[in-house]
Order: C-alpha cells, then sequence, then structure tokens
C-alpha cells in the first residue's frame, strides 16, 4: 500500500492531507513498535460521499487514449444534451491530494457562437520549476492538444480564469 499511487507512510506530529478514496474501497494499516511505545495516539474521522461529485462531470470519454477512464470527460455547454452551461469541475479525490501517474483529458463542447470560461479558485499542483516538467495542466484554445496552447500552469495559483476564442477548450 505504501508503494501505491494514493498511498503513503505518515508518522510524527505531521498529519496527512485530507484524503478522498478513487474507487469504492480504501485500506488503512496500523503499525505500531512495540518496543518503543509512547501515550500518542492516532485519531481521524471517515465518511461515505456519494462519488457523483467526481463522476458526473460530463459525459465519460472511453474514446480518449493514454488517459484515465476516472477523469476524462466531454463537457457540454448545451442543455439539450444532458448539460448546463456552468458547472463545478474537479481533480479526482479533490479537496486531497490528487493521485500520482494520472492523466486526465477535459473537452468543452460548445455550441456555435459560445465561447468557454474556465475558472479555478482552488488550484495546486506540485511546482517544478517554471516550465512546469512535472505535474502540470495544458489548456489548448480547440478540440485537442493539436490546438494553440493557452497556458501551462503549475503550482499554487487563486483565481486562475482562461477563455476560448471559440466554441471548443
Amino acid at each position: 500500500l505504501i508503494e501505491t499511487p494514493f498511498g503513503g507512510r505518515f508518522c510524527g506530529q505531521n498529519a496527512p492531507r485530507e484524503r478522498i478514496s478513487l474507487y469504492q474501497s480504501l485500506s488503512m494499516v496500523f503499525l505500531s513498535d512495540r518496543e518503543n511505545v509512547t501515550d500518542t495516539r492516532f485519531m481521524g474521522y471517515y465518511e461515505f460521499i456519494p462519488d457523483d461529485k467526481y463522476t458526473k462531470i460530463g459525459v465519460p470519454d472511453g474514446m480518449v487514449e493514454g488517459k484515465s477512464s476516472l477523469c476524462t470527460f466531454q463537457i457540454h455547454g448545451n442543455k439539450f444534451k444532458g448539460k448546463n452551461k456552468t458547472g463545478e469541475l474537479f481533480s479526482p479525490t479533490y479537496p486531497g491530494t490528487y493521485p500520482k501517474n494520472i492523466k486526465c483529458g477535459y473537452k468543452f463542447i460548445g455550441d456555435p457562437g459560445q465561447r468557454i470560461r474556465l475558472e479555478f479558485r482552488d488550484f495546486d499542483l506540485f511546482y517544478g520549476g517554471a516550465h512546469c516538467p512535472f505535474d502540470r495542466m495544458t489548456i489548448y484554445d480547440g478540440p485537442d492538444n493539436l490546438a494553440e496552447k493557452i497556458g501551462t500552469y503549475c503550482g499554487q495559483m487563486r483565481n486562475l480564469v482562461v477563455f476560448s476564442t471559440k466554441n471548443l477548450l
């Protein structure tokens, strides 16, 4: 479990960040060293939450190669295709730590004459340098990664707002 993309080893005074499971199950292992018994303990909370916050972002897009089906969606702006013109977007396991080695894709499809406004109020990806060599979000002004790049983002940002020039992002 320690080596899994979601796992980790936690000890000492620093508590781990909030964790949201990717699936319907989660395992936790508590290990004690009998030779080094202290008065400290652990205490936490658990909650079973509905997964629709993460799975109803848009229409699942299983046709995209190389991306996780957990977070690959087409998001339509046409309410007659089952979606509204506004909605919330989350990384898997938000607000907890996002999983390692996951690749997500979100394609926004508006009607002709519409543009897309994308706003991030809480954006916190690992910052590995100015060119975002590790964890990053790249936004393209069109239907795929062949379209013009709007930007590549990493690190901590507040109130990041991006606009498309047409009806696809």
